[in-house]
């Protein structure tokens, strides 16, 4: 697409996100709340948007008209609708919630476009539908998704049967090379963890399960069981306190590789943020023969109407723009792409 049909392709999907009065849709508070913190930075949003689709289309150079995406845990939608309204030939939207299925249906019924086909489901639910439907993805975008994925060697093992050469793009905010960004994390997932950032916190969920499944436990070895715990779900717990033996739990999918502070929701899984070292994802992601990553840094977003957090801004992505590797270091999120080459079975 030429510069200037690009520009006014992205200014006239921007202003169609205002035109739309999202509180009459029937969704959650959540998804109404999550649609209004979007609108109020669209065009940084915007500009995510189009370089995650700009990256992904250089991995996997094929014309629009044939490329096949999924947006991986998609959330309220708006990117698949982005990508069909840009021309991309089938969209697969999944999600893991409900609400946001729910969203996803009623945005593309107010959009009169929206993806081809919509999932509410994990990696398993998607490989079925693929396999069901006869339809081989060229590409899996996933915008802030990859950090909270519970198993990521499941996870992987999954959407690679989907395509013998499959493109990755993955955005992630945890940014491990950012000292402020990963401190400011970690301060987050404390807050969750034995904090009140949750009622109850997952130190106490985890707690009370173990309580529950072993009633007869010394209250002191259930603490210290609810702390060798951190990171894992219901499931897992269950298995290490019988075993004692972190390979069969999700939390052994690593690498080697543990932040004390990462921390999941054992009722669901979902991690909290996960900070991880690059070479983590390289190895998970990319074809291990070469083992190679494209990581493009993120940009911090100069609309703000505050004019010191403006500046500022500004001052930032000059600093990643012109200095090479170092920008990764204050660059507030990445995009990490990669071809994984899987032999079909």
């Amino acid at each position: 697409m030429e510069k200037d049909k690009l520009y006014e392709f992205l200014t006239n999907f921007e202003k169609q996100l205002f035109e739309y009065d999202f509180d009459k849709l029937p969704i959650s508070d959540y998804n109404k709340q999550y649609i209004a913190n979007l609108k109020s930075a669209s065009s940084y949003y915007i500009k995510i948007y189009n370089h995650a689709r700009i990256v992904g289309e250089k991995i996997k150079p094929l014309k629009k008209e044939e490329l096949i995406v999924v947006d991986y845990g998609g959330g309220c939608g708006f990117f698949s609708i982005f990508l069909k309204m840009f021309g991309i030939h089938k969209v697969i939207y999944i999600d893991r919630n409900p609400n946001s299925v729910k969203t996803v249906e009623e945005l593309s019924k107010t959009y009169g476009i929206g993806p081809d086909a919509i999932i509410c489901g994990d990696s398993p639910e998607l490989v079925s539908w693929c396999r069901t439907n006869k339809v081989k993805p060229h590409l899996i975008i996933g915008l802030d998704v990859i950090e909270h994925i519970y198993n990521l060697r499941h996870f992987f093992a999954d959407i690679s049967s989907l395509n013998q050469n499959l493109g990755l793009v993955f955005t992630t905010g945890s940014n491990p090379m950012n000292f402020w960004k990963c401190r400011k994390l970690r301060k987050e997932m404390d807050a969750y963890e034995k904090g009140n950032a949750c009622t109850p916190n997952y130190y106490t969920k985890r707690l009370e399960f173990i309580k529950q499944i072993h009633p007869e436990m010394k209250e002191s070895e259930a603490h210290k069981y609810a702390s060798l715990t951190r990171g894992m779900n219901y499931a897992d717990i269950r298995y290490f306190i019988q075993s004692h033996n972190w390979e069969g739990t999700g939390a052994a999918t690593l690498t080697g590789y543990k932040d004390k502070h990462n921390t999941c929701d054992p009722e669901n899984g979902n991690y909290m943020e996960r900070i991880l070292p690059l070479k983590e994802y390289c190895y998970h992601m990319s074809d291990e023969e070469d083992g190679i990553l494209r990581i493009h840094c993120g940009l911090y977003n100069t609309s703000t109407k505050n004019k010191l957090k403006k500046w500022l801004a500004k001052i930032a992505n000059y600093i990643i723009f012109n200095t090479g590797t170092w920008g990764v270091r204050i660059s507030p999120f990445l995009i990490i792409a990669s071809v994984r080459n899987r032999t079909e079975k």
